[in-house]
């Protein structure tokens, strides 16, 4: 709507909006001509629907209980900080969330940043997990016995919203197997692994160098 001509006798106030009117307006028309070519876009960012820790496992043997206090460590190996008195270690570098005695993690390299006087223990029949993907959080695994393991978090495995998918792989030289997991608590899975005959295996996930695939979502 264009602003009308100044009337004559106008009183100073109505004088000075009209000033202000036709200000706005030249203003108005600069700001459309700078945009004669302009487009506007508007985009939305979607959030994950869920998410997911994946990952190949391989097991052998049985209850296995070792203690490390220098050296390299294993990629996939599940490590608890058994003790860190003294000049203490730090082990955040390859996985460790913190360095406090009692926390479990899978370690993601070899040369951790100092053990101190340090040490970390393991299970040598915990599953060995070669991690491919975790937008979860901290997730280890645990030995309880020939294949029953625990998949642990700290309460991250939500009730009415944590789905998994387990594939055992193999060849006709094993025993054919099935496997599944069961959700215990919001800290805990537990991972069964048994032969058709309803056994459970007695190399628990299978034999070196054979893989299990197995994939955790957590909705929001």
């Amino acid at each position: 709507m264009a602003i009308p001509s100044r009337g004559i006798g106008w009183s100073t106030e109505d004088n000075l909006l009209w000033q202000i009117s036709k200000q706005l307006e030249q203003l108005t028309n600069v700001t459309a001509q700078a945009c004669t070519n302009c487009t506007t876009t508007t985009s939305t960012t979607t959030l994950p629907v869920y998410k997911v820790f994946t990952a190949l496992l391989t097991q052998s043997g049985g209850d296995d209980f070792q203690t490390q206090s220098g050296g390299n460590t294993i990629i996939g190996v599940t490590y608890t900080i058994g003790n860190n008195g003294g000049p203490p270690g730090d082990w955040t570098n390859i996985g460790a969330p913190n360095n406090n005695v009692g926390t479990s993690f899978i370690a993601t390299g070899t040369i951790p940043a100092d053990w101190g006087d340090g040490f970390l223990d393991r299970n040598g029949g915990a599953p060995v997990a070669t991690v491919l993907e975790n937008t979860i959080g901290n997730i280890w695994f645990t030995y309880v016995d020939a294949g029953i393991y625990y998949i642990n978090s700290s309460d991250l495995f939500t009730n009415n919203k944590t789905y998994t998918v387990i594939q055992l792989w193999g060849d006709d030289s094993i025993t054919p197997r099935t496997g599944f997991v069961q959700r215990q608590s919001s800290s805990t899975l537990v991972l069964f692994n048994k032969d058709y005959t309803g056994e459970f295996s007695i190399n628990g996930i299978g034999d070196v160098g054979y893989l299990t695939s197995i994939e955790i979502r957590v909705y929001n």
